[in-house]
C-alpha cells in the first residue's frame, strides 16, 4: 500500500517510516508501507492510503483528515470530487482537453471514468485515456525516488605534520582507490580533481574523463613537483567532480592513435618545465583566414594593409607585368599563383578568390588578390 501525506512537513514525516520517499511537490510525499506501519501513522495531519499512488495522491489532496482507500474501490471513493482535482498538465492544457470536457457535461470524475474507452480515445486520443486512468484511480507506476547527490570527496587531518612528498602521495593513492571505485560502480568518470593542502587549494581540470588510478596519481605528483607545498601538511581534502565516462568507438581500418594518458602525463612534464602558461593547444577555426591562429594572430611573417589598396594591372602575354597603387607602384619581377583559397566551400561565389605572390622591382614581396566576380585587384599585404 501507499501512503501520501499533504502537509507542510510532509517529507519529514514520510521519511521517519521509510528511507525511499517520493516528494510530489513541497508539500505532497508518498512512500510505500506495511501494515506494522499503517497502524503508527499520524492522524492529525491529512494523509490517503491507496493501492496505487496517483490516487493516494488525488485523496490526500482532496479528502480532510485519513483516508483508506480499499484495493478496487478507487473508482467509488474518488467519484465525487471535482474535475478540477486532477492535476495540472501543461500537455493537457495546449490540448484544450478540460474545455472539451466541460461541453461534454464532464463535472466529476465518476462523470469521466463511465465514459465508453473506444469513444474517449478516438476524440481526444491518449492523454484522454490516461486523464480517466487517473480518475478511476487506476493509474499505477512506481515511486520516483529522490536520488540524494553523491560526494566524491575524502579528507585527513594529522598530529604529526606530513612534510615529505612521499607519504602525501601514498595516502592520495588510497583516496583516489576509493573513490574511483566508487564512481565505477555508478558509471561515472573523474573529470577535475580538487586538492586542499591545509588552506592551499589547487585544481586539475581533465582534458577527458577518466578512471585511470595510476594516471590520476601520476598527474598529482607532476602537480606537486611543479608547486610544492609551502609548509608542513596537517590536512588534507581531495574531492573528485564526476562526470560522465568517455566512450570511444575506434574504426576498423584506422590506425590505432597515441593513449591520450600517455600525451598528457607527457604534457605534463613539459608544463614543469616551460611554465603551464607555455603549453598551449591546437583550436580550429571555424572557417579559412588566411594567416589566422590562435588569438586570431598571424602566425608567419604577413603585414596586411589596413584598408586594402585598389590596384591596377597591366598585363604582358597573359601574366601581370606592371602594378600601380596609391602606394606601392613598379614592375612585376616574379610572380607565383593562382591560388584560389577558401573555407566556406558551401557558397557558390566562395571559389572567386585568386591569390599571387608577387615580386616587385623594389625587392619587396607582395601578395596580390583577384576578385573574379567583383573584376577587381586588391594588393592585400607585404611578406616582411
Amino acid at each position: 500500500m501507499y501512503v501520501c501525506i499533504h502537509a507542510p512537513d510532509a517529507g519529514v514525516v514520510a521519511r521517519s517510516f521509510s528511507p525511499w520517499v517520493e516528494m510530489v511537490d513541497e508539500s505532497t510525499a508518498v512512500f510505500s508501507a506495511t501494515e506494522r506501519q499503517l497502524a503508527k501513522l499520524p492522524t492529525d495531519i491529512p494523509l490517503a492510503v491507496a493501492s496505487t499512488i496517483e490516487a493516494a495522491v488525488l485523496a490526500a489532496r482532496n479528502f480532510p483528515g485519513r483516508t483508506f482507500i480499499p484495493p478496487g474501490e478507487e473508482s467509488r471513493v474518488l467519484g465525487p470530487l471535482s474535475i478540477d482535482c486532477l492535476p495540472p498538465d501543461p500537455e493537457i492544457f495546449q490540448t484544450e482537453i478540460f474545455k472539451i470536457l466541460d461541453l461534454w457535461g464532464v463535472r466529476s470524475l465518476a462523470d469521466l471514468a463511465r465514459l465508453p474507452e473506444n469513444g474517449l480515445a478516438a476524440r481526444l486520443g491518449s492523454r484522454g485515456l490516461w486523464l480517466q486512468k487517473l480518475a478511476r484511480g487506476a493509474l499505477d507506476r512506481p515511486l520516483r525516488l529522490e536520488h540524494m547527490e553523491t560526494i566524491y570527496e575524502e579528507s585527513a587531518e594529522f598530529d604529526h605534520p606530513i612534510e615529505l612528498r612521499e607519504p602525501l602521495l601514498f595516502l592520495l593513492g588510497q583516496f583516489l582507490f576509493g573513490l574511483t571505485a566508487k564512481l565505477r560502480a555508478q558509471s561515472l568518470a573523474a573529470g577535475a580533481l580538487h586538492l586542499t593542502l591545509n588552506q592551499q587549494q589547487r585544481s586539475l581540470r581533465l582534458p577527458f574523463p577518466t578512471r585511470d588510478v595510476k594516471f590520476l596519481l601520476k598527474l598529482l605528483e607532476h602537480s606537486l613537483e611543479r608547486e610544492p607545498p609551502r609548509e608542513a601538511i596537517n590536512v588534507v581534502q581531495f574531492r573528485i567532480e564526476p562526470v560522465e565516462p568517455r566512450r570511444v568507438q575506434h574504426g576498423l581500418f584506422t590506425l590505432a592513435a597515441p593513449e591520450p594518458e600517455k600525451l598528457e602525463l607527457t604534457l605534463g612534464k613539459i608544463r614543469g618545465l616551460v611554465g603551464a602558461e607555455n603549453v598551449l593547444y591546437p583550436r580550429l577555426q571555424n572557417t579559412h583566414r588566411p594567416g589566422c591562429g590562435e588569438n586570431d594572430a598571424p602566425r608567419y611573417g604577413f603585414r596586411y594593409f589596413s584598408p586594402l589598396l585598389e590596384a591596377r594591372v597591366e598585363p604582358a602575354q597573359g601574366q601581370p607585368k606592371q602594378l600601380w597603387t596609391r602606394l606601392v607602384q613598379g614592375q612585376i619581377v616574379n610572380i607565383a599563383g593562382p591560388w584560389r583559397s577558401s573555407g566556406d566551400w558551401w557558397k557558390p561565389d566562395e571559389w572567386n578568390r585568386d591569390e599571387f605572390d608577387l615580386l616587385l622591382s623594389d625587392g619587396a614581396l607582395y601578395r596580390l588578390v583577384r576578385d573574379r566576380a567583383a573584376r577587381q585587384w586588391i594588393l592585400e599585404g607585404a611578406y616582411d
